[in-house]
């Protein structure tokens, strides 16, 4: 214990109806790795997010630093030394991969904004990493993201590392890689915390281990001390007589069931194959090489040129149901991000592909359907409490096992599985492989992708090995062995094992931070197009009057959006912004007939206002966890029953020396234009430039993510609330400035205009990004487009078409850019 870098002592967490760790004690010594191992929901993953500060006990003791805490927030967790890397990556999609790293390292080890860049770069190519700093999260694959996320906490110089299965998305290139950072890591004294299912990995780099079954410890000691099959049987609880089932011969007279010939796409050429009834072949090779990538392109995920033919008949590969409806089926590797619906339930996922079978009549028949699923999940141990479980909260094992039930319930001829144990406890391997030789068995052909050497070996009748996009080598029979799956991929690629060129740095026209103004230039050229287009109509478009008024309505518009992007960044929407604005008029109508001094009471009291509505508003969504529709709209009505309270008809004009005083203009532009535009550059400054900013960008984006990454999301909420509040209150006062009078009618209607003006400015809705000048820009827009149609001689209802078709052009280019962007990837 006194060696111990980090201690966790009587830990108890209890979920509802599950006790996930029950009074576990696990100390980590300086400069060894422990691994903790146990089958899905065995508690491992929760025992590391107790250290972590992402999960909160019930009991017991946690001691870092050389401090004990009974609980601790995940930025408390790193400040004093503890770097994570989680099993799911913890990055924000919305974030850059510059944010994120930023996001991630402890105050005290992150580098100011200015210079971030260049230390980034520093950092991954001291690590042989080529990474693009100005990448978005959201574009990267797992294994980036991972790699990302390993060299993020090996910035953090940490004295504490945990990783929780950190090779299940690496190749073997990037698998030694990892090792050695690790060797480097324990040379200057570092503990590491190593939490996998690859038991070869535990013997080859750790000194002592935790065995956790059913939230208990069952087992510790010296790795040295135990057999592979040993630590096997303490994971799992009995004797593993075999691991993989018996192969089976093939008739030498069957004929092909699959042919692929001279088939090329991305990342793979000219590859040609055949594939008996009954077997199983693996593809192997260093990740990168093609393999991956002619797997998904034999179900339909991509272009080709070549041919492949299902029982002699030709099948299209031009998208999924092509090969669907030919009995291919394919089972990526990304199970909930492609190939299931995390929210919906066992039931549903597994009849997904057969709802016609399901419902011949057209009609739901849930009898039919539970009937169907007990059938396909028979034999598979699925670990759920129920059929109507949603999948997402069964382990990994188990959503593997439902995704195999649903390829067996559609019958294929040929079954396409990429990486089909990993994040698999070896208990369930062990079934899914019995599983998948029983498929074979019944005339099945199973092509298996696999990083695994010794699982290729252990279930396939033939492996290829890719490289460079092409076939090395074919191992048949007895050749089909560890030593010559990993020989044939090694002497591919002498060379490349220090440097993980698998992740290449990505040439971007637009940096992600620039997106907003880019957008922000596009709605400035068609104001300026439209105003034009209105002059050669009629001249007093132009007049300065005219422009004055249009210039002080914007800015109306700008700040009501300004409130409503912070609240929508952060993951919300505020329905509320529109009442508050009525409210403040008819707050500062109150203070319009005296003096500067009581005018400027007014407005701080009406900020007051704005600023309270807010804080209600964020404790409503915060504290008692209502959805931001409900809570806002609850806000949105109080606050207009209040206004109307105050002035039940409108009233309280303003006096000429305050509307003379508000209506101040500079070199022709109001006053209030001035103040709108300066605050849109602080808030842009402030999301792009800040830790808060990142802060809210990672709470919209992903509130789990984000909090693992240390971010308090109910805190960003909050603050969004607040921010929004003050916002609207100073819309109202702009609003006050063009009326002189209090109205608790004006105003309702901004909060559908401040919506639209987010998306037009190319917010997204769902938060996580979103840009103050495009808003800007978007206000100016709007206003305009309200302005001209008198001068156009179009009625009001014109308005809202324009708007409109705004929105649904703003809706639809995002879909566009995904699309190029896609088939860019496919070139």
């Amino acid at each position: 214990m006194m060696d111990a870098a980090l201690t966790l002592t009587g830990i108890t967490k209890t979920y509802p109806g599950v006790r996930a760790l029950d009074d576990v004690s696990v100390s980590v010594e300086r400069g060894k790795v422990h691994a903790v191992l146990g089958e899905n929901g065995a508690g491992k993953s929760t025992l590391v997010g107790i250290a972590a500060g992402s999960v909160v006990p019930d009991s017991g003791t946690i001691g870092l630093g050389g401090e004990q805490f009974a609980r601790i927030q995940p930025r408390a967790a790193r400040e004093r030394g503890l770097a994570i890397v989680y099993q799911i990556p913890a990055l924000a999609p919305s974030l850059t991969v510059l944010d994120a790293v930023l996001l991630l390292l402890p105050e005290s080890k992150r580098p100011k904004r200015r210079g971030a860049g260049e230390w980034l770069t520093r950092h991954f190519e001291k690590l042989g990493l080529r990474i693009d700093p100005a990448a978005t999260i959201s574009s990267l694959s797992l294994r980036e993201a991972h790699l990302i996320e390993i060299a993020a906490a090996l910035a953090s110089e940490p004295s504490v590392l945990v990783l929780d299965e950190p090779t299940e998305a690496l190749g073997p290139e990037e698998t030694r890689w990892l090792f050695d950072r690790i060797e480097e890591l324990l040379a200057q004294d570092v503990a590491i915390v190593y939490i996998t299912h690859r038991i070869p990995e535990v013997v080859e780099i750790a000194t002592d281990l935790t065995v956790l079954r059913d939230g208990k410890v069952v087992g510790r000691g010296v790795v040295a001390d135990y057999t592979e099959d040993q630590i096997v049987e303490l994971i799992v609880g009995r004797s593993l007589e075999t691991t993989f089932p018996d192969k089976a011969a093939n008739a030498p007279e069957d004929e092909p069931l699959l042919e692929v010939l001279e088939l090329s796409g991305p990342g793979f050429s000219n590859i040609s194959l055949s594939l008996l009834p009954g077997q199983i072949i693996g593809l192997a090779g260093v990740e990168g090489n093609g393999q991956r990538e002619f797997l998904r392109a034999l179900g339909g995920h991509g272009s080709t040129s070549g041919r492949m033919l299902v029982r002699g008949e030709e099948v299209s590969l031009r998208n999924p149901r092509s090969t669907t409806r030919a009995g291919v089926a394919f089972l990526p590797g990304d199970r909930i991000g492609k190939a299931m619906f995390g929210k919906m339930s066992v039931r549903e996922n597994v009849m997904a592909p057969s709802i016609d079978e399901a419902m011949p009549t057209g009609f739901a028949d849930r009898r039919r359907e539970y009937r169907m699923t007990r059938e396909a999940v028979d034999g598979l141990a699925v670990k759920t409490p129920t059929l109507e479980t949603p999948v997402m909260a069964l382990s990994g094992g188990s959503q593997q096992k439902v995704l195999l039930a649903r390829a067996r319930l559609g019958n294929p001829r040929v079954l396409l599985v990429e990486d089909p144990t990993q994040g698999v406890d070896a208990g369930a391997r062990v079934e899914i492989y019995a599983f998948l030789r029983a498929l074979a068995d019944s005339g099945v052909a199973v092509v298996v992708l696999s990083t695994d050497a010794v699982e290729l070996e252990g279930l396939c009748d033939r492996v290829i090995v890719f490289s460079r996009g092409q076939v090395q080598a074919t191992l048949t029979g007895t050749d089909v062995t560890e030593r010559a799956i990993t020989g044939a991929a090694v002497l591919s690629t002498t060379g490349s094992v220090r440097t993980v060129d698998a992740v290449p740095s990505r040439k971007r026209r637009i940096p992600p931070a620039l997106r907003g103004e880019v957008q922000a230039g596009v709605l400035v050229f068609l104001t300026i197009a439209l105003g034009i287009a209105t002059t050669f109509v009629s001249s007093a478009f132009v007049s300065p009057l005219n422009i004055s008024q249009l210039l002080a309505g914007a800015s109306v518009i700008i700040l009501v959006g300004l409130a409503q992007l912070l609240v929508v960044m952060t993951g919300g929407i505020d329905l509320s912004v529109g009442s508050v604005i009525a409210l403040s008029t008819v707050v500062i109508s109150f203070f319009g007939q005296g003096g500067p001094g009581y005018f400027a009471l007014g407005v701080a009291l009406t900020i007051a206002v704005g600023l309270g509505v807010g804080l209600v508003n964020g404790l409503l969504v915060t504290r008692l966890s209502l959805p931001p529709v409900i809570a806002t709209l609850v806000t949105s009505i109080a606050i207009v029953g209040v206004a109307q309270v105050l002035r039940p008809s409108p009233g309280g004009s303003a006096t000429g020396d305050i509307m003379t005083a508000i209506g101040t203009t500079i070199g022709g532009v109001p006053l209030v234009l001035v103040v709108a535009v300066v605050v849109s550059v602080l808030i842009w400054f402030i999301i792009q430039r800040t830790g808060l900013g990142r802060g809210f960008r990672a709470a919209g984006s992903d509130p789990v993510k984000a909090n693992r990454m240390g971010v308090s999301v109910p805190r960003m909420r909050l603050y969004a609330a607040l921010a929004a509040g003050v916002l609207a209150a100073l819309a109202g006062l702009v609003l006050y400035t063009r009326t002189g009078i209090g109205d608790a009618n004006t105003g309702q209607a901004l909060t559908l205009t401040s919506v639209t003006a987010i998306v037009i400015a190319g917010a997204s809705i769902f938060g996580g990004s979103g840009s103050a000048i495009a808003v800007a820009a978007a206000g100016l827009l709007l206003q305009t487009i309200t302005n001209a149609l008198s001068y156009l001689g179009l009625s009001l209802s014109w308005q809202y078409w324009l708007q409109g078709a705004f929105v649904l052009i703003a809706a639809v280019i995002p879909m566009i850019a995904r699309y190029r962007r896609r088939a860019r990837e496919i070139e």
